[in-house]
């Protein structure tokens, strides 16, 4: 779901971005139902609206390849459907056109993550921060990165950059707490749940993930409290946790 938002938000913003070069009636009016139908795509969750939205940018892109937001736009709504090595295509055929778009790069940057190639995915991530030092998404590709190459410190020094970014992201210290957990440093995982809970109270993963980190490292009264809240909110391991501590 935080996909689909920032892909739909990126594709109204661009709706009113001044365009490049003057487009046809035609191809614009393509455009505009595109963006029509990925604001309903993302209020309703249907997909076959989203792609409705690709086959409008689509027609918009053949009639006038030189447009960029018609570029991008598509390779957002194929990004989205999970139709990667056309997103790849169309990102590339974006940046073509604005080799410094910082939204472009990283969205490639992740389609390559996704496609697990990852000195490109890099490249991309750094060429989006290169233009704004603040791009959470490129710090959390890159944190992502790391961890799939199981180098657990450079993902937790990378996460703990993007939570400094952008402070409000609960996913940020959600995946910090992860990481902790799995060096088996659970009073700092402990820490970073309790961060994920005070950005987003309804996380119950975070809820889930405090109980057993407060088990861990000991404290099993309030392991208990957490794993009691994580389970009446329907995490069944949460549940199943519970009993095995009163056994």
């Amino acid at each position: 779901m935080i996909r689909r938002v920032a892909i739909v938000a990126a594709v109204v913003v661009l709706g009113a971005a001044p365009a490049v070069r003057a487009q046809s009636g035609v191809s614009e009016g393509f455009y505009k139902e595109g963006v029509k139908l990925g604001e309903e795509s993302r209020k309703s969750g249907d997909d076959g609206k989203l792609a409705e939205a690709l086959s409008r940018f689509q027609k918009a892109a053949v009639l006038e390849p030189k447009i960029f937001k018609y570029q991008l736009n598509m390779a957002y709504a194929y990004d989205w459907l999970n139709r990667l090595p056309e997103a790849q295509a169309a990102y590339e055929a974006a940046l073509a056109l604005s080799p410094r778009d910082r939204a472009a790069h990283g969205g490639l940057g992740d389609v390559y993550r996704r496609l697990r190639f990852y000195d490109r995915a890099e490249k991309e991530f750094k060429a989006a921060l290169a233009i704004d030092k603040k791009d959470y998404s490129s710090h959390m590709g890159l944190a992502a990165i790391a961890v799939e190459k199981d180098d657990l410190d450079g993902a937790l020094k990378l996460f703990q950059v993007a939570l400094k970014v952008n402070p409000k992201s609960s996913e940020a210290a959600f995946k910090s707490a992860g990481i902790l957990w799995r060096k088996k440093e659970y009073a700092g995982a402990a820490d970073n749940y309790r961060k994920a809970l005070a950005i987003k109270p309804d996380y119950t993963e975070a809820q889930f993930g405090l109980g057993l980190a407060l088990k861990e490292k000991g404290d099993k009264d309030a392991a208990r409290v957490e794993l009691k809240k994580a389970c009446q909110a329907g995490i069944k391991q949460a549940c199943g946790h519970l009993r095995k501590m009163d056994e």
